[in-house]
C-alpha cells in the first residue's frame, strides 16, 4: 500500500494539471460579452466541462497507474477510482477550482483551445508528459528537503571527542557509628 499513496500524489497532481484539457467544439464565434460575474463563471466552467470532462482524465489516469500496482491491489483500486462518489467529487471540485481561479474570458479561451486540434493533441500527450516529469520533479524535491535536513541537524567533528558531562557525587556511605552530614549553607556537605 505504500506504493500506492506516491501514486495516488502523482494521479491528483496529473488531475489537477490537465483538469482544463480534451475535445472542445469551438465557442460561437460573435457572443456577446458576459460580465465577470460568479454565476458566468459557474455558467462557462459547467461548459467548459462538457467540453473536457474530468471523469474521462481521472478513467485514463487511473488506467495508466493501475498497471504499476500489484496485481492484487489493481482491481480495488480501479473500483475505486472508478466510484461514482470520486467521479463526482472530481467533477465537483474541478468546477469549484475552474470558477475560483479563472474568468469568463479565461474559460472560454480556455475551451476554444481544448477544442482545436493543437489543444487536444496537447491533451493526448499530456499524461505522458505528466508521467515523465512529475517523478523527476519529486526525486528533486526530496533531494532539496533532504539537504535542508542534513543543514539544520548539528554535525560533530571527525575526530574530537565531546567534553565531559559533570557527573553527581555518589552518595556518602553511612557507615556504623558514623553521624550523618550536616548540609552547609548552600546544601553542601
Amino acid at each position: 500500500m505504500r506504493q500506492v499513496k506516491p501514486l495516488l500524489l502523482l494521479l491528483i497532481l496529473a488531475l489537477m494539471a490537465a483538469c482544463s484539457e480534451q475535445k472542445a467544439p469551438q465557442p460561437a464565434a460573435s457572443s456577446a460579452p458576459m460580465a465577470d460575474t460568479e454565476e458566468n463563471r459557474q455558467a462557462m466552467a459547467k461548459k467548459h466541462l462538457e467540453v473536457v470532462p474530468p471523469q474521462e482524465l481521472l478513467t485514463e489516469m487511473s488506467n495508466k497507474v493501475v498497471k504499476m500496482l500489484p496485481e492484487k491491489s489493481q482491481k480495488m483500486f480501479l473500483e475505486v477510482m472508478n466510484g461514482k462518489a470520486l467521479q463526482e467529487a472530481t467533477y465537483r471540485i474541478t468546477l469549484n477550482s475552474l470558477v475560483k481561479h479563472f474568468t469568463v474570458d479565461e474559460l472560454k479561451a480556455l475551451t476554444a483551445f481544448y477544442g482545436s486540434p493543437e489543444g487536444k493533441a496537447i491533451r493526448n500527450k499530456y499524461g505522458d508528459y505528466m508521467a515523465d516529469v512529475m517523478p523527476q520533479v519529486n526525486q528533486e524535491v526530496i533531494a532539496a528537503l533532504q539537504q535542508v535536513k542534513d543543514k539544520q541537524e548539528p554535525k560533530e567533528p571527525q575526530g574530537q571527542m565531546k567534553p565531559a558531562e559533570p557527573q553527581a557525587a555518589p552518595p556518602e556511605k553511612k557507615g556504623p557509628g558514623k553521624p550523618p552530614a550536616k548540609p552547609g549553607p548552600q546544601g553542601v556537605k
